[in-house]
């Protein structure tokens, strides 16, 4: 893994910015613990799937919602594709198997701190020459997979991880060249899953 500390320069940023970059906002999760679906709580007065939508627009080519069969919305979506594994991975799978050939941001609907500055931060520090370009996180120091940029060359050792039948997108990562940030607010990365944290959540 290569560690980041600074910001690039700005040639680098410009030759970042030269790859194609759609972006994928992770909610076909059961929200169990929620007890309602965590793209649709207001944080911001508006749905948390708008919010994201509107904040990711200016930034990628396309952005899309990643749901499962049982949701619906209005926004651009990709369904995740039936597979055996059950994690946020079959999301950025599926996405993948739509749009091979680009790079995907991917983001968590239960992120409600991440502001236009944290997006700008990780696609100014993106490195389209690794497989990833990932937020460290600050407390268990692994790659946060739910906030990251996955190069199109990711795509080829997803499909291995899928064949495989695992799961977890941060093993993924580890085993991979990435590049890895330092998250400039480590509350950026807070995800809100229950009922308790939302009424007690404050931006």
């Amino acid at each position: 893994m290569t560690q980041i500390q600074n910001p690039k320069s700005e040639s680098s940023e410009l030759r970042a910015h030269s790859y194609k970059l759609n972006a994928l906002i992770l909610s076909g999760g059961k929200s169990t613990r929620m007890g309602t679906e965590k793209r649709l709580l207001n944080y911001h007065g508006k749905t948390q799937e708008q919010y994201l939508y509107d904040l990711l627009k200016p930034f990628c080519n396309e952005v899309f919602v990643s749901i499962n069969a049982n949701q619906k919305t209005e926004l651009p979506y990709i369904q995740d594709l039936e597979l055996s594994v059950k994690s946020p991975i079959v999301g950025i799978y599926s996405a993948f198997q739509q749009f091979p050939d680009t790079a995907w941001l991917v983001l968590a609907c239960d992120m409600p701190l991440v502001s236009e500055e944290t997006i700008e931060f990780l696609i100014n520090n993106r490195n389209p020459e690794k497989y990833a370009t990932a937020f460290e996180n600050p407390e268990e120091h692994f790659p946060e997979p739910l906030l990251t940029i996955f190069e199109a060359k990711f795509f080829e050792p997803l499909q291995v991880f899928i064949q495989q039948e695992k799961k977890s997108t941060m093993r993924l990562l580890q085993s991979l060249d990435i590049a890895l940030l330092q998250v400039p607010d480590a509350k950026m990365l807070k995800n809100i899953n229950t009922v308790e944290e939302f009424r007690s959540f404050q931006l």
